[in-house]
């Protein structure tokens, strides 16, 4: 052994050995595990992921609050899995809210995660909700316009043309004793013509006019329309007629189905009118008692009318004629201080024979026929005046052959009659015999002031 050690080759062999120990020993970390490998695993935070409800029953609650929104969430993956669940819509965070009342409630979040990621930690755990009662009621809607229409025109009726059953408002229970006004907007600035909106908006105002953006509104939209329109006016509507009803007919009946129609024109010749009679019926195309629809034609000092058509309901009857004798003459328009006297016919009555429906004349009475004389205008003699007879409505006066409608009045200034009398009071004497106490009155005198009216219903004057 001595020998090998003492061998110049063994000691350096020796040498090189002792050296490489030594190095070792110099540069290699005890703390260091020759077994240590790199790790894959990541982790990642996010700070504000959206809480999302469910399971709520929509038809009665509603959420009006949650506390906190948004949690944090700490997770570990594979590099690669974290890199692909990068957006936030892949971390869901649900509140279950199945099966919870009106009131406030802590409960629960629970959390769904990409595939291949797990949750180190979620802060906070839990989440407040306030769950309110809703309700839903009908509400009537109202047009609210914004402007000034055109230069001459006027604004007119506003309506909601669809839906016609309204409109249906939710809301929290708390807040629907706050609603003040459900209403659409319509703008008549510069219109001229009528406004249509179909998908006009819907708003719910509170009481003190603050829009309740929370309302949810059935349905959102609605066709509103607001009038446009030329100056207009109501008025009654008369029924006119032409032509003359087939031998052996009258009228029993004439009804509009209307009272009034809308008259559009300008201002100035609207306030002139009283009524519209632009309602013209055709008597020779009436053979039967129906109904006709006529239309309704401008007049003067008007340009449309609305409805441009009116059913006019119309009853005819077999005529039958009737004489009513002994009827006064009225006489009117006297000048003050005169008198008539109607020398011809001597008792100032007439006959007159007039037809209608059976059932119109028959009822008929002597009184609501009007024989009037017009003296307005004629100075004091003698004249022959044609008589005007106002009947009523739906009768006819009968020509007489051989009558003429005429009677002979003698007009007498007041004054010159007291004058002459007077002059024979001077003259004096005494009269040979007095008239008989019985003696007739040749003439029928009428004095100013006491003038006969007119009965309601048509005229007619003697030719």
């Amino acid at each position: 052994m001595d020998k090998w050690l003492s061998h110049p080759t063994s000691l350096k062999i020796i040498s090189v050995i002792v050296g490489l120990l030594l190095w070792a020993v110099v540069h290699i970390d005890p703390d260091t595990s020759p077994q240590t490998v790199t790790s894959n695993i990541d982790t990642k935070t996010i700070e504000a992921s959206v809480i999302t409800t469910e399971g709520l029953d929509s038809d009665k609650y509603v959420l009006t609050a949650m506390d906190p929104t948004v949690v944090r969430l700490d997770v570990q993956g594979s590099f690669s899995d974290l890199l692909k669940a990068s957006s936030l819509d892949d971390y869901v965070v649900k509140v279950d809210l199945k099966g919870t009342k009106a009131g406030i409630h802590e409960l629960p979040l629970t959390v769904r995660l990409p595939k291949g990621v797990q949750l180190v930690e979620m802060s906070p755990r839990t989440v407040m909700v306030q769950i309110e009662e809703i309700l839903t009621k009908p509400f009537e809607l109202r047009v609210v316009t914004e402007g000034k229409p055109a230069d001459g025109f006027v604004m007119g009726d506003s309506s909601i043309v669809a839906p016609t059953t309204g409109v249906e408002v939710t809301l929290p229970k708390d807040d629907m004793s706050r609603i003040g006004l459900v209403t659409t907007e319509i703008s008549v600035e510069g219109a001229d013509k009528t406004v249509v909106n179909k998908k006009s908006k819907v708003v719910v105002y509170d009481t003190d006019g603050k829009e309740m953006t929370n309302a949810i509104i059935t349905p959102e939209t609605v066709h509103a329309e607001v009038k446009v329109t030329p100056p207009f006016k109501t008025l009654p509507l008369q029924v006119r007629y032409t032509g003359t009803l087939p031998e052996g007919l009258s009228l029993v009946s004439v009804k509009p189905a209307l009272d009034q129609v809308t008259v559009y024109g300008e201002q100035k010749s609207l306030e002139e009118l009283q009524i519209y009679d632009g309602v013209v019926l055709d008597l020779s195309k009436v053979k039967e008692s129906g109904t006709l629809q006529l239309k309704t034609e401008p007049i003067e000092g008007i340009k449309s009318v609305d409805p441009a058509e009116v059913s006019v309901k119309v009853v005819v009857a077999p005529n039958i004629k009737r004489t009513f004798t002994g009827l006064p003459v009225k006489v009117e328009g006297l000048e003050s201080g005169s008198s008539a006297v109607i020398r011809s016919p001597a008792d100032g009555k007439i006959n007159l024979t007039v037809s209608g429906a059976e059932s119109v004349i028959s009822a008929l009475k002597a009184d609501a026929i009007s024989v009037i004389a017009n003296v307005e205008g004629l100075k004091p003699g003698v004249h022959n005046v044609t008589l005007q007879v106002d009947v009523p409505a739906y009768v006819q006066t009968v020509p007489v052959k051989g009558q003429t409608l005429t009677v002979s009045i003698e007009i007498i200034d007041d004054a010159v009659s007291e004058q002459g009398q007077e002059d024979s009071e001077e003259v004096g004497g005494t009269p040979t015999e007095e008239p008989p106490a019985s003696a007739p009155t040749p003439d029928t005198v009428a004095e100013s002031g006491d003038e006969g009216g007119s009965a309601a219903g048509g005229s007619n004057t003697s030719p």
